[in-house]
């Protein structure tokens, strides 16, 4: 299911990116510009691994062109297998261009915890990471945008399971972040 919704969402960026220009250009411009705040919505890919985590985060364009972005997703699952997950993130996002279809490079550090439980069996994860992400916004609107990026990333992942050594990991590697709904007051 969780699959069908990304494939669903990122159908939708293709299909806007045709029908957007329209949209767009009614409004006038988009809503880069100093002092605006936005609001970001988006599921993807985590660190860890988890597919379905929906992050919510925020923008503040400290320049037209330059942005601080600030994240926290969260999940809670229960049943046979009962999962709590929980990210935080922070960075810096640079835009290329102003236009409607807006290019942009983002640095990222990330801290994600994730407990699983499996009948019985208890696993803890952690990871630190700074990522390197690569995308586009396109804005249907004066404050409405979607967007879709990848990226790069290096960081430490240790793995607690009770009655086995702890596992520390180092990692750098591509990675999907996802496609996302940015709103702009």
């Amino acid at each position: 299911m969780k699959k069908v919704i990304l494939i669903a969402m990122a159908v939708a960026v293709i299909t806007g990116a045709g029908m957007g220009s329209a949209f767009a250009a009614s409004a006038g411009s988009n809503s880069l510009n100093s002092g605006t705040m936005g609001f970001n919505v988006g599921m993807g890919n985590s660190i860890l691994g988890d597919l379905g985590v929906v992050t919510v985060s925020g923008k503040y364009f400290i320049l037209d062109d330059l942005a601080l972005v600030a994240g926290v997703g969260v999940q809670d699952s229960s049943g046979d297998f009962d999962e709590r997950f929980f990210s935080i993130s922070a960075g810096l996002r640079h835009y290329f261009n102003m236009n409607d279809f807006s290019p942009f490079v983002e640095g990222r550090f990330s801290y994600e915890d994730e407990n699983t439980t499996v009948t019985g069996d208890r696993t803890d994860q952690n990871a630190l990471d700074f990522s390197a992400i690569f995308g586009a916004e396109y804005f249907l609107s004066k404050q409405f945008s979607v967007e879709g990026a990848v990226g790069f990333g290096f960081g430490t992942i240790t793995v607690k399971t009770p009655g086995f050594p702890d596992r520390d990991s180092t990692y750098f590697g591509t990675r999907t972040v996802g496609v996302s709904a940015n709103f702009y007051f």
